[in-house]
């Protein structure tokens, strides 16, 4: 049996849906390439390596103790008396999981971090009603890259792009106490209020990405710009993918443009809960960072105090506050460093 001939308008038709049904189709794309890059520094200062890690402070990550009066008198002098004034202004993370993140229901950052934040602001501000004092308190978002420009030191005095920082009294951003971040940014460390290791989110059951073997060797790895992650990416055979900022690169593991993420562990359970799709590796070597609040050299003062909220804390306050946020997790608040032992 013959069909009738197609008319010519329907054929017409018909080409156009096709050329249309093309045009809006998927293009395979090649990988996208992911060289490893210097970070942003401040003039003279390279991105760090293996031997700056090692070289002696030319200042100290070692904290001054507090004299024990700082809990028990109303706090005067200094940065204090202008923090008493107008508030206290706290950079974080606000996206960091369990640290510090802003609860898009209720508007308020929650955390680890936010809950020190609440217990500083407390000792700062002892004559005030205590269900006001969480309004004292300004968090800052701070993008991982530029956290430490917010402090007003004489180094970031001297490096014109920290004008464009938001300056803020403290900073708990699960910062690692390292030398460089003394000596390039005026950074000075409270005690370490967390131990954390280093290590590698993934894909969960993406073939290949992740061998105890090689481990990060030859793969795109990305982390956030300014950290000491970055580095040991490189020295293990990684291509780092530096990031503004740490949280971007859960975003670039969704998009398969990079093929694994390296951060603290602690950050990485946050990103884990919310995509369950990956999982977490050890990151080889083992490493472990020590994060404290960070606070202008030039504020000694409010680092005693803040030593001294840690202090108060440490013991059954702070494996509260580690089983609040991390459950059943061991975790034990690392030993001071102080000046003079």
């Amino acid at each position: 049996m013959t069909r009738p001939p197609v008319p010519p308008r329907v054929r017409l038709v018909a080409l156009v849906l096709a050329l249309a049904t093309a045009a809006c189709a998927p293009v395979p794309r090649d990988p996208v390439p992911r060289p490893s890059a210097p970070q942003p520094q401040p003039p003279a200062v390279s991105a760090p390596t293996a031997n700056q890690r090692n070289a002696a402070c030319q200042g100290t990550t070692a904290s001054l103790r507090p004299d024990g009066t700082e809990l028990v008198r109303l706090p005067r002098g200094g940065v204090i008396d202008a923090i008493r004034q107008r508030g206290l202004r706290v950079g974080v993370s606000q996206t960091a999981a369990k640290l510090s993140s802003r609860n898009l229901r209720t508007g308020v950052v929650e955390g680890l971090e936010a809950d020190l934040a609440l217990e500083i602001a407390r000792a700062i501000f002892p004559d005030r009603d205590p269900a006001e004092v969480p309004k004292l308190i300004e968090y800052v978002a701070m993008p991982t890259r530029d956290r430490f420009l917010a402090l007003e030191t004489d180094q970031n005095g001297r490096f014109p792009p920290a004008t464009n920082v938001a300056k803020v009294h403290l900073i708990i951003a699960d910062a690692s106490v390292t030398c460089e971040r003394v000596d390039t940014f005026g950074v000075r460390f409270s005690v370490p209020y967390l131990e954390t290791k280093q290590a590698l989110l993934t894909y969960r059951g993406t073939d290949g990405v992740w061998d105890p073997r090689t481990g990060v060797q030859g793969r795109t790895v990305c982390s956030g710009a300014g950290t000491v992650n970055l580095a040991r990416i490189t020295e293990r055979g990684g291509i780092a993918v530096p990031v503004v900022d740490t949280t971007d690169c859960l975003v670039q593991l969704q998009r398969h443009q990079v093929d694994a993420v390296s951060t603290d562990d602690v950050i990485l359970e946050g990103f884990h809960d919310q995509d369950p799709n990956t999982e977490i590796h050890p990151f080889p070597p083992d490493t472990t960072d020590f994060a404290a609040v960070a606070v202008s050299h030039r504020d000694d003062d409010l680092v005693r105090l803040v030593n001294a909220v840690l202090e108060r804390m440490r013991g059954e306050r702070m494996r509260a506050l580690y089983a609040k946020w991390f459950g059943d997790r061991p975790m034990v608040m690392p030993p001071a460093d102080y000046e003079g032992g």
